[in-house]
């Protein structure tokens, strides 16, 4: 036994020789016999042992024991029957099959018949493990199994391909082109769990080509919210990278380009989320890419990163640190979290460090009493003392109206028993005292020269004495020959600040110290250090031949020092990286692009469609007036097409159900983009017609229609009209505010007349006084195409008039903000108006049955569900139609369907009698946090 201890000690734990291994009772086994029952069990005919012999084999692989040496035995059970036993094989064969090349080469045409498999697993695993042969001959094989895959029905298929295209290319680079090809594919992939693994695949294989990118920039950031954790960290970073090269840099003063505006929205949410990976990545995106006054909203996520591990919370402290370190209006978005940055009994040293160069960041004239009074703690921690100086000298540099009360503080701790507490006082004293230094105070430092023992201090007390050397002249002969006694001992740092004293002092009491300086210079010529020898010869060279040099310009002043963060340098890195965290250029780091000086077109964001060249677009509308308004032969056949067009689209809807119906959003929405666009591009072009007479018919071909902006939004969904009629109506201008004139906005729950993106709302207007002839304009003050346009009513006075405008609210709180003008015969005023709606009344009811609604509850989980208590007792549906327009669902009870008016996106409500909660399920993430909010204010209708 003693023995086997001895050889056991011979052999770090886990490893063991190549030949022997030893059991837990300390027995030596042969390799050749300790998998010969496992051997046996993989030869056998019977299934079930097979399976218990995998099980274990598996088991084994997890805890980290070698069983290459089973690789034989193994992968002639990959043909198994058994779906269970072949799920098993391949997955030992994932880990082997790069170690065992030649091996797994033999088992290749089965592999590929497992590419074939019915079941997704099976195909997925035999890619994986083919990917993993490491063999430039099998190339071509693997390139058509990727090929296949990338198009094969299951996603899971389509993401483990999207991981073997940067396999194959380290393999051989020169099938980048095909490669490309095949990821270009994945990109425009419908499913989320794709994108992640198609977003690396582009990473790694194809990092510069963005241009790829254009026609999947707006999928990709719709599906930002999605997709897993990890991808979303990789997608954001290569979404950082576009947008630092498609979208000029950003401005307060400029409105976003509305793709730049889209990333940042869809990046928002995630500042919430759990995995800090992802968290940090929307804080660099909005750090490198959004406008200066959008940076405020990551500094309550990464305060809130702090409560984390320690390794988390270095990460993040160095990233805010850089944050502040860059501008004084960064450092103010965390000026709120202040005391999160008080240093805690249980930091770390390299944590408590950051906190305190974020608090010298944070110093503002607001706040720097309560800094300095949490410093003035940190001075009496030992460990804590020398950083806590330097950061009340730097509060004192920062914010001028402390810098007095900090000098009287530092000046009080010379006299402190410990040695290197006063050391790092006079360190910073020097900063303070560049220009101005008190001569009580210069001699007290100078009496502390033989007493002060760190190289740097000594360094401090000479230099502030040769920089004031006019105010302490017999003070600083004293100095020199205190220094001198001592000089071949000194510290390097120390020498070289003795040697300037000495200059100076040649220069300004050279009777008084010419021998001094002379021994100095002779000690200083044979010191062993170079920089010292090198100071010497110059400055003999200097002060010997007065005639031809002006030796005055060493007493010339020297500027102020500057208080500069040692994080201000890492702005060079992009933020959240490890180059940034270590300060250094790490390998396969990607440089962060400048921002564009002039905007690339942005309709190369959109999908690819079919252009109709303009020629033949002018000979169609030419031909179209010269048949006349109302052509027969045209309204037939329109009429014929549109008949065609119905039956074949209701055909493909039974078809292809749901999916298609989100295809066809999707490609709405690309096709207004590109209306945009085309619009944009057209308006120059001038066409020259000649002069006709015309008549009234052909006048009302002339009506220019392009000055109302309207914005139609398709749906899947039919709306149907609302359940009840909306209580909620409110003054918009009342008396009090005008004096005669009374605006009430009433939500009509009905179509807008001018888009089916708008809330139509009723305005009754009354003027109560005796003004004859009155005119009320309204004119909106936001964006046209959110409203229905300005109105001008002329009103007789006591009598009510009612009018009807539109509003798109963009499914938000917004406010929208009008100016009403009252013109009358003795005065014109103006007020302002604002009109906002619950949202409530930006949902549209809906029509929809039970099944339809489970099919849609269960495809909206995670962040697009929410589950909150509700005030109404005894509620029915009345109550709920009361608050919002949406409608029950036929057959159910306390079932509701509506979509949201502005961008037609699902919201369903399920509300529990018994324990009074309401489950939300919103496509609109952002608007179901909303809507959350919302219904907990309902209370019962008391009518």
């Amino acid at each position: 036994m003693l023995a086997v201890q001895i050889m056991r000690m011979a052999y770090a734990e886990g490893l063991t020789t190549p030949e022997i291994e030893y059991s837990e009772g300390g027995i030596m086994v042969d390799n050749k016999t300790r998998f010969a029952d496992l051997r046996e069990m993989l030869d056998s005919s019977k299934e079930n042992l097979k399976m218990d012999a995998m099980k274990r084999v598996i088991s084994m692989v997890a805890k980290g024991k070698d069983c290459s040496e089973l690789f034989p035995a193994v992968v002639k059970n990959v043909a198994a029957k058994n779906l269970e036993l072949k799920k098993l094989v391949y997955v030992y064969l994932v880990r082997y099959a790069e170690e065992q090349q030649e091996l797994a080469l033999l088992s290749i045409s089965t592999f590929q018949r497992g590419l074939k498999d019915h079941n997704q697993l099976i195909r997925a695993s035999a890619l994986r493990v083919l990917s993993s042969i490491r063999v430039s001959m099998i190339a071509p094989v693997m390139m058509l199994a990727i090929k296949e895959a990338v198009r094969d029905m299951s996603a899971y298929v389509r993401k483990v391909a999207a991981h073997a295209i940067p396999k194959l290319f380290s393999l051989e680079p020169e099938l980048q082109p095909q490669l490309i090809e095949c990821i270009d594919f994945l990109l425009g992939d419908k499913r989320t769990l794709v994108l992640g693994s198609a977003v690396y695949a582009f990473e790694e294989t194809c990092p510069d080509q963005l241009q790829l990118l254009h026609k999947h920039y707006r999928s990709l950031c719709r599906a930002l919210v999605d997709v897993d954790e990890w991808g979303q960290v990789i997608m954001i970073s290569l979404l950082t990278r576009y947008a630092r090269t498609q979208f000029v840099a950003p401005k307060n003063d400029n409105p976003l380009d509305p793709d730049h505006f889209l990333l940042l929205q869809s990046a928002k949410p995630l500042l919430q989320n759990r995995n800090c990976s992802v968290v940090m990545a929307v804080a660099q995106l909005f750090y490198h890419v959004a406008p200066p006054q959008q940076l405020s909203i990551v500094s309550k996520a990464l305060v809130r990163l702090l409560s984390g591990p320690r390794e988390v919370q270095y990460v993040v402290l160095v990233n805010i640190a850089t944050i502040c370190a860059v501008s004084d209006s960064n450092s103010n978005i965390f000026e709120p979290y202040l005391k999160s940055f008080f240093v805690r009994n249980g930091d770390s040293m390299h944590v408590k460090l950051l906190k305190l160069q974020i608090l010298k960041s944070l110093a503002t004239e607001s706040n720097v009493q309560i800094v300095l009074k949490e410093l003035q703690t940190y001075v009496k921690m030992n460990d804590l003392a020398g950083p806590a100086i330097e950061a009340i000298g730097h509060c004192a540099l920062q914010v001028g109206a402390v810098a007095e009360l900090c000098l009287t503080g530092l000046v009080s701790l010379i006299a402190n028993s410990n040695e290197e507490l006063v050391s790092s006082v006079v360190v910073v004293l020097k900063k303070l005292l560049h220009q101005k230094a008190p001569l009580s105070l210069l001699v007290r430092l100078l009496r502390l020269i033989n007493s002060i023992k760190a190289p740097s201090a000594r360094a401090c007390v000479i230099w502030l004495v040769s920089t004031h050397i006019n105010q302490v002249r017999g003070y600083s002969i004293d100095l020199l020959r205190i220094v001198a006694k001592t000089f071949a001992s000194e510290a390097e740092i120390v020498k070289l600040q003795t040697l300037n004293l000495a200059v100076k002092l040649w220069v300004l009491e050279r009777e008084k110290s010419e021998l001094l300086v002379q021994y100095v210079l002779q000690l200083a010529r044979y010191d062993k250090s170079y920089d010292v020898r090198d100071r010497c010869r110059f400055i003999r060279n200097l002060i010997l031949r007065p005639k031809k040099l002006n030796i005055t310009l060493l007493l010339s002043e020297k500027p102020s020092p500057i208080s500069q963060s040692q994080f201000k340098d890492r702005e060079l890195y992009q933020l959240g990286t490890l180059s940034h965290l270590l300060n250094q250029k790490c390998s396969n780091y990607k440089e962060l692009p400048e921002f564009c000086e002039v905007q690339p077109d942005p309709c190369a964001r959109k999908d690819p469609e079919i252009v109709i060249p303009q020629n033949t677009l002018i000979k169609e509308e030419t031909t179209n007036l010269n048949k006349g308004f109302y052509s027969s032969d045209t309204c037939e056949d329109e009429t014929d097409e549109s008949d065609d067009d119905e039956e074949s689209e209701s055909s493909n809807l039974d078809e292809t159900g749901d999916s298609e119906s989100d295809e066809s959003e999707d490609e709405s929405e690309d096709y207004e983009s590109e209306e945009e666009c085309n619009g944009l591009q057209s308006s120059n072009v001038v066409i020259n017609t000649p002069n006709v007479t015309k008549n009234d018919m052909d006048l009302l071909l002339d009506l220019d229609f392009s000055s109302v902006s309207i914005g139609i939004v398709n749906s899947k969904w039919k709306r149907t009209s609302a359940m009840a009629p909306s209580d909620n109506s409110y003054e918009i201008l009342s008396p009090t505010q005008t004096g005669d004139l009374s605006i009430k906005a009433i939500f009509t729950r009905s179509p807008s007349l001018f888009s089916n993106t708008m809330v139509s709302i009723d305005l009754e207007i009354f003027i109560s006084s005796n003004n004859n002839n009155s005119t009320i304009s309204l004119i909106p003050l936001d964006d046209s195409k959110n409203t229905s346009g300005p109105i001008h009513v002329n009103i007789i006075s006591k009598t009510l008039y009612k009018t009807n405008i539109g509003i798109n609210f963009e499914d938000t709180v917004k406010v929208s903000k009008w100016k009403c003008i009252w013109e009358c015969e003795t005065k014109k005023n103006e007020f302002a108006v604002e009109i906002s709606a619950p949202l409530g009344e930006q949902v549209e009811a809906i029509e929809m049955s039970k099944v339809q609604f489970d099919s849609e509850a269960s495809k909206l989980t995670g962040m697009y569900y929410s589950k909150v208590p509700i005030n109404l007792d005894k509620w029915t549906s009345f109550d709920i139609y009361h608050h919002c327009n949406c409608k029950l669902i036929l057959g159910t009870e306390g079932y509701f369907a509506a979509e949201t008016v502005a961008n037609k996106q699902l919201l369903l409500l399920k509300f529990d009698t018994n324990e009074k909660n309401v489950e939300i399920f919103s496509e609109n993430v952002l608007f179901g946090n909303l809507f959350a909010n919302y219904i907990q204010t309902w209370k019962n209708n008391t009518r």
